[in-house]
């Protein structure tokens, strides 16, 4: 989800005037921002950080084209992860100038920043303006989920639905089920894209890992099994498998899967790897 709005967000950000040059700056002034731009664009970003802050200091922001300099600026200060100085780079610049770009931008340095209720401010208001986007309701629905409100992402999930079937959005929606604590109705979604997309293999990791928290084992290794006939070499499912086995104490065929799924580069495999197959062969 966050490599789509990432391209968003670029696409609209090289639409702007992100990239514009000035025409009644001086030619010293204009050289040096061109130079910065360029910088950016090599993603040399600290240096690019330099240079705006010399022009910064010395326009002391007087016209909107100072503050369209503070704008790349902030691109640049999100380009070397340091979010908060871009993110007060563009408060202020948008509590000068109101530019939708500049909003997009602050959303995602917020996403990064892990602000839910900031995201939420700004996603509401692009949603206004389009409320069928799919990429904003994309968006919006992971907000929501890792601020846990299962019940406002899952109507963002389902307005996305009726636009764009698909078995990975479809997946989402069972997931909002088990966080609210409703597995039987998260099982009815996984069991729904299995039928209609069985080799969509994220629903049998979801549906597995669910039965394994909830200790329901025959069922995990039911949903695993089926997995696995979809992709034998699952390094995730045959993790998932062995830790079943063991668990119903079929230890022998348990390690092996486990072997396989640690050799596959499941790490997480070590663990039951020494606590219930050293010997084992």
């Amino acid at each position: 989800m966050s490599n789509k709005i990432s391209r968003l967000i670029t696409m609209l950000l090289v639409m702007s005037s992100f990239f514009v040059a000035a025409q009644n700056q001086s030619s010293e002034a204009l050289a040096l921002e061109t130079y910065a731009d360029t910088l950016v664009a090599r993603e040399d970003f600290a240096g690019a950080i330099k240079i705006y802050d010399k022009l910064i200091d010395k326009s002391r922001l007087k016209t909107e084209e100072d503050y369209r300099v503070l704008y790349k600026r902030a691109y640049a200060y999100f380009g070397a992860k340091n979010f908060q100085k871009s993110l007060q780079d563009v408060n202020q610049y948008i509590a000068k100038i109101q530019d939708p770009q500049a909003k997009l931008l602050r959303i995602y340095i917020n996403r990064q920043l892990g602000d839910d209720a900031a995201q939420l401010t700004d996603l509401n208001e692009f949603l206004k303006e389009n409320p069928d986007n799919p990429e904003l309701l994309r968006w919006r629905a992971s907000v929501y989920m890792d601020a846990e409100n299962y019940k406002l992402a899952q109507k963002d999930i389902r307005a996305l639905l009726a636009q764009q079937p698909s078995p990975e959005v479809e997946a989402y929606l069972g997931l909002t089920y088990y966080y609210q604590n409703n597995p039987d109705s998260a099982l009815m979604v996984f069991d729904h894209v299995i039928a209609q997309q069985p080799s969509f293999i994220q629903s049998y990791l979801y549906a597995g890992s669910m039965c394994l928290e909830q200790e329901a084992y025959p069922l995990a290794l039911e949903y695993i099994n089926k997995g696995l006939k979809q992709d034998p070499s699952n390094a995730t499912l045959l993790f998932y498998k062995g830790a079943a086995l063991v668990e119903v104490d079929k230890t022998d065929e348990g390690c092996r899967c486990l072997r396989k799924a640690f050799e596959a580069g499941m790490d997480e495999a070590a663990d039951y790897l020494k606590e219930y197959c050293y010997g084992v062969h």
